[in-house]
């Protein structure tokens, strides 16, 4: 097998994974400058395709497992991005965020929804021989996602934020 098809194949190379999540990190970068606030689009897009070439690397699996695998973190990361929405609308802050903190909490939320549904899918990979325990983590990873509310009221309520 040549050089380039082995660091091309999700299952021997984690370079599609670091590209995918590059091109996602460029396209938040892009969203943040276009727009006052980054969208949802490179969650939705990075965060499963990421965690779905992980899993391929750390376990091999079928066409089916690996697109219904990419489907449930597209659905899951929406479900989601929602909860934090609904979660965050009506907290109110002791004051506005500034433009250099505003950037940093997109950035954060992006980071920490990839790293999420990334670390999910690789423990469900890990623990494959336990069909109940990995279906139980992947049905969990957007609440793991959503955690993201609690760790920024943590920050607001401790102080850290002020």
């Amino acid at each position: 097998m040549s050089e380039r098809r082995q660091r091309t194949q999700a299952r021997l190379s984690l370079v599609p994974a670091a590209v995918a999540l590059s091109l996602g990190l460029v396209g938040q970068m892009v969203d943040q400058f276009l727009f006052v606030r980054a969208g949802p689009v490179p969650i939705l897009v990075t965060a499963p395709v990421t965690a779905t070439l992980l899993y391929l690397h750390a376990k091999p699996a079928s066409y089916q497992r690996v697109a219904a695998l990419a489907v449930w973190g597209f659905i899951g990361s929406g479900a989601a991005i929602l909860g934090v929405y609904l979660g965050t609308v009506n907290y109110y802050l002791p004051r506005s965020l500034t433009a250099t903190e505003m950037v940093g909490y997109d950035l954060g939320l992006f980071l920490w929804f990839v790293a999420a549904l990334t670390a999910m899918y690789g423990l469900a990979a890990r623990t494959a021989d336990r069909p109940f325990r990995a279906t139980a983590l992947l049905l969990s990873a957007p609440l793991v996602q959503v955690a993201w509310v609690g760790l920024t009221r943590l920050v607001v309520e401790t102080g850290l934020y002020a």
